[in-house]
């Protein structure tokens, strides 16, 4: 009976310190993140918003002319604004910018080509398709005969 004893007792002492680790981590994550929603400068009085302004990135081997005709692969990237008040209760604004999302990317492409075909700055050019050809006349008794509308057209025109 006191063997068993003394085997309960680290055993329990173990689970217990294993329930404190356990609240102390929850307790920690919470105070990290409430430490996130709050500026090392002060509080956020707006959230990031969008300004409207876009740039390219791409990473060149050199900074030559041959390399800048080269294609490669661009990042869009946005810019943004946010309002924080400091801790003497001053108003600052911060700007960044970040790497654009797919609907901000097909956003920024659907007003460049929108600008382009306003402004007349990009036609498109006449595509030639193969007519298809409807019959007009499908004979029922089994003839073979059958007259072709765009045959008639063609023929008439000539």
């Amino acid at each position: 009976m006191g063997q068993i004893l003394w085997l309960t007792m680290p055993l329990i002492a173990l689970t217990m310190a294993v329930c404190m680790a356990h609240w102390l981590m929850t307790k920690i994550t919470q105070i990290i993140e409430t430490t996130k929603k709050i500026s090392p400068g002060g509080v956020v009085k707006r959230d990031w918003l969008p300004t409207g302004r876009v740039d390219f990135k791409i990473r060149l081997n050199g900074a030559d002319d041959q390399n800048k005709e080269q294609p490669g692969e661009f990042k869009l990237l946005v810019e943004e604004w946010r309002v924080v008040e400091s801790l003497a209760g001053n108003e600052n604004s911060e700007i960044q910018w970040r790497l654009a999302t797919l609907s901000e990317a097909k956003a920024v492409l659907s007003h460049y080509h929108q600008h382009l075909s306003e402004d007349g700055l990009i036609t498109m050019p006449e595509l030639s398709f193969p007519v298809k050809r409807e019959l007009s006349y499908h004979p029922t008794n089994g003839g073979s005969k059958a007259v072709s509308q765009s045959t008639k057209a063609v023929s008439q025109s000539t």
